[in-house]
C-alpha cells in the first residue's frame, strides 16, 4: 500500500513539474508554456510564461506563471486585452458574423501600428480535417473606425464585399483623396469578391489603412 501511494505522489510531482517545462506554440489561442508579457483591461501588463488554450467556441482562462511561482495566475477573457509575444502583439477580438452559439473571442495577431485609424488582424483558424487531424487556416479581420472597441468583421464579409469601392469608400468618406480612389477602383486600392486571394487582400487594405493614417498630414 506504501509503495502504490509514493507511486502515485511520484506521478503527481511528475505532472506539476511538466505544467512548467513543456512549451509549446500551436497558435495565438493555444500555447503553454511561452515567455511574454499579458496585457490588462486595468492597464497592468505581467511578465511570465503564458498558457492559452481558447480555440474552442466556449472560451477559456489564461493562465501565466510569473517568475518561479509553482502556481499560475488565472484570468478570464473578460479582463484581458491581448498579449506580447516573439516581437508580436496579439488583442482579443470578437466575431459577431454567421451563426454561432455564446461569445466568439480569439485572439489575433496585429498586424498594424499601434494607434492606427483602422486595424488588420490576422487570425489562425483552427480547422478539424478529420477525426484524428486538424489544421489552422489564415483569415483576416479589420477593426473599424465607429465601431464596437473589439468588434471586428471578415475582409471577406458584407461589410467588404459585394461593391468593396462603395462600402470602404464611405467608411473613409473623411480622408477624400483616399475615398476617391476606392470609388474609382484605382490599382492597389480595390478587390473584387471574385478575387479574394489573401496575400491581395492584405495588400490592397494595409495600403488603404496607411494612407488614411496620413491623411491631411
Amino acid at each position: 500500500m506504501r509503495l502504490i501511494q509514493n507511486y502515485i505522489l511520484l506521478i503527481g510531482l511528475l505532472c506539476l513539474a511538466s505544467c512548467r517545462t513543456v512549451s509549446y506554440f500551436d497558435s495565438p489561442n493555444n500555447l503553454k508554456n511561452r515567455e511574454g508579457t499579458l496585457y490588462l483591461h486595468d492597464g497592468k501588463a505581467l511578465d511570465g510564461k503564458l498558457v492559452i488554450e481558447t480555440e474552442n467556441i466556449f472560451g477559456g482562462k489564461v493562465k501565466l506563471f510569473a517568475g518561479e511561482e509553482r502556481r499560475p495566475m488565472q484570468f478570464s477573457l473578460s479582463q484581458v486585452r491581448g498579449y506580447a509575444m516573439d516581437n508580436n502583439e496579439y488583442e482579443l477580438k470578437e466575431i459577431r458574423e454567421g451563426l454561432s452559439i455564446g461569445k466568439r473571442q480569439f485572439f489575433m495577431k496585429r498586424l498594424t501600428p499601434e494607434g492606427s485609424r483602422m486595424h488588420l488582424y490576422e487570425f489562425s483558424k483552427k480547422e478539424i480535417v478529420n477525426k484524428t487531424s486538424s489544421r489552422h487556416v489564415l483569415e483576416y479581420y479589420v477593426e473599424l473606425p465607429g465601431e464596437e472597441e473589439n468588434l471586428v468583421f471578415s475582409t471577406n464579409g458584407s461589410h467588404f464585399v459585394p461593391h468593396f469601392e462603395q462600402k470602404v469608400s464611405r467608411i473613409v468618406s473623411d480622408c477624400p483623396t483616399l475615398a476617391k480612389k476606392i470609388a474609382e477602383k484605382q490599382n492597389g486600392f480595390f478587390y473584387a469578391q471574385v478575387n479574394l486571394l489573401r496575400e491581395k487582400r492584405v495588400d490592397v487594405l494595409m495600403r488603404i489603412i496607411e494612407e488614411y493614417n496620413n491623411c491631411g498630414q
